[in-house]
């Protein structure tokens, strides 16, 4: 009997954060109360796919996720054998704003995410990038050569990837064979769920209403309205959309 797994990494859409949360009627403090890791797992697009499929899944994206830190647990995973065990991977992976990176944290002795698309009272090291280094174009070029990177590696180890933009259509300089409505513009979750409806102001994933794009999931009772993740409707739906890219 084959064994198979699909690993994911993103950020909190991938890891399902929120994504229990009916169509509408939960108050904000019985979500907050509700929320956990186990209902993240349950009704998250990855698991939908996963067990539909009859794969294990082997998730490494998490809530706040910068694409720096997908691409640091990636390296640390497929330099184990581990990979090695299963007859079947896919490897699905879902790139997140431009504005996060990831920095060690000595405090914690461990990696931690910082944004720069807001003002922070902590975490000031954010708004210094922001205001200082932080430049979006330059960002995107960088994962066009990462995706181009990865693609080269995948296929050396016979592994089928796919990549997805998530909450923003990315113009990459490098043209993915792998990369989910790879063709369109726009390409990205969101927008792909908005329909015909479109902007172009980018989303950033901070629990804001800083798009028409989420104003409109929102409005049509796709996300939450207290973080703006999708919920378990929004999920099926996400999960019927990829699904018709890969290749089982």
């Amino acid at each position: 009997m084959d064994v198979k797994a699909l690993i994911t990494f993103g950020c909190s859409w991938t890891k399902g954060k929120g994504s229990f949360y009916p169509s509408e009627g939960m108050s904000e403090d019985d979500f907050f109360s509700t929320m956990s890791d186990e209902l993240d797992e349950k009704y998250s697009f990855r698991n939908i796919l996963s067990k539909r499929h009859g794969y294990k899944n082997i998730n490494y994206s998490f809530g706040g996720s910068a694409n720096a830190s997908s691409i640091r647990l990636a390296e640390e995973y497929f330099n184990t054998d581990d990979y090695k065990k299963y007859d079947e991977l896919i490897v699905l992976w879902g790139i997140t704003s431009t504005s996060r990176g990831e920095f060690w944290k000595p405090k914690d002795n461990k990696w931690g995410t910082v944004a720069y698309s807001i003002k922070h009272n902590q975490m000031k090291i954010g708004d210094y990038i922001r205001e200082k280094h932080y430049d979006h174009n330059a960002e995107v070029q960088r994962l066009s050569t990462q995706i181009n990177h990865w693609d080269n590696y995948f296929n050396s180890i016979g592994v089928k990837n796919y990549w997805f933009d998530t909450f923003n259509h990315h113009d990459y300089s490098y043209k993915s064979p792998n990369m989910i409505w790879g063709d369109d513009n726009p390409k990205d979750i969101l927008s792909k769920l908005c329909g015909e409806y479109s902007d172009i102001k980018y989303h950033h994933s901070m629990w804001t209403r800083d798009s028409g794009r989420i104003n409109f999931l929102l409005n049509n009772n796709l996300v939450n309205p207290y973080t703006l993740h999708p919920n378990i409707e929004c999920h099926i739906l996400i999960a019927d959309m990829l699904d018709k890219f890969i290749l089982w």
